[in-house]
């Protein structure tokens, strides 16, 4: 028997609940990963002042963020039909575009070629309608 990553996770996401949790445990897991390059950054970067206070504040806005998203959960089924789903499915996106460029950004502030990452921050970007 092989097991197929890729299968299972589309097992995991073939309900609303399931990709809901997906994607709360993906966010988790982008976070502690940004974490981790910022301080990474921070440290090998002479540039960027490494101050464990400014870490912790980053650490702590982290945690926050995922209770509050956690939070959401619960409060999706107040609302109507598959309107609480939609909701916390175009939150949780945001939120991983986000984290995502984050990392991008860590990773060029830890001297990285972020390059190949600029079409798709760029589309990002125009997605959730910033212009910079």
């Amino acid at each position: 028997m092989q097991f197929n990553m890729f299968e299972s996770l589309r097992a995991v996401i073939a309900t609303e609940d399931g990709l809901i949790i997906f994607l709360l445990g993906l966010i988790v897991a982008m976070e502690i990963i940004d974490f981790f390059s910022g301080a990474f950054a921070a440290v090998i970067n002479p540039g960027i002042e490494y101050k464990s206070k400014i870490g912790i504040n980053g650490l702590l806005r982290k945690i926050q963020g995922i209770v509050l998203l956690t939070i959401l959960i619960p409060m999706s089924v107040l609302l109507p039909e598959q309107t609480g789903v939609a909701f916390l499915y175009t939150i949780y996106i945001g939120y991983l575009i986000l984290t995502f460029k984050s990392l991008v950004e860590n990773y060029g502030k830890a001297k990285g070629d972020t390059t190949v990452f600029e079409n798709v921050t760029n589309a990002f970007d125009k997605l959730i309608g910033r212009k910079e």
